[in-house]
């Protein structure tokens, strides 16, 4: 319903915002990424926005750039995980690393988050992490790539596939191995010795 309101940023809470635009004042939840990146109270800024219904409740959800909104959404879809708490996992770093995390299946990072244990922290690795590795057709197969730190060979990655690797797990291993100097076909020997 809403894609984003344009208007002054009038107030910060804790985890929430008021922009002003038209005369009204929107309440809007944010992490604290977001709200840092609105500038200044008085200053003109633009929040993408989600719109939450309830049976109760209707809430508004506030990012600062279209990629936290679709990551945003990607999260509320994974079984478990409502708005608040998706807020809270935006709020906990930025959004390559948040993503490189899930696609590495760092589970120990992700169970740090507040309110997210070792249990949530593997369905989010479960249900998004082949839907956000590179390769993949996500948005956010990029930020996974940006995120991390290990050149990949692309040509290793492919072959550990067609032995029943998963995209992430091929990667995974060829990180592990890969070194100055080693052909595609010693990377992929190196990866299947582990």
């Amino acid at each position: 319903m809403y894609n984003y309101i344009k208007g002054t940023y009038v107030f910060a809470g804790e985890n929430y915002v008021v922009i002003e635009a038209g005369g009204i004042g929107y309440e809007l939840y944010a992490s604290g990424d977001t709200i840092q990146k609105l500038g200044r109270i008085g200053d003109e800024c633009k929040v993408y926005c989600y719109l939450n219904v309830k049976e109760d409740e209707m809430s508004l959800f506030g990012f600062a750039t279209q990629s936290e909104k679709d990551f945003f959404i990607k999260l509320i879809n994974v079984s478990g995980i409502g708005c608040r708490m998706a807020i809270s996992i935006l709020g906990s770093g930025n959004l390559s690393d948040i993503i490189t995390a899930i696609t590495t299946a760092d589970v120990g990072k992700l169970g740090k988050i507040k309110g997210i244990g070792k249990k949530t922290a593997e369905r989010i690795v479960v249900e998004l992490r082949d839907k956000l590795a590179p390769g993949s057709e996500s948005i956010f197969a990029n930020s996974a790539q940006v995120g991390a730190t290990v050149p990949v060979d692309s040509e290793a990655v492919e072959a550990l596939m067609s032995l029943g690797y998963t995209r992430q797990e091929a990667t995974a291993a060829v990180s592990r191995v890969k070194k100055d100097g080693l052909g595609t076909e010693e990377i992929v020997l190196a990866a299947l010795k582990g």
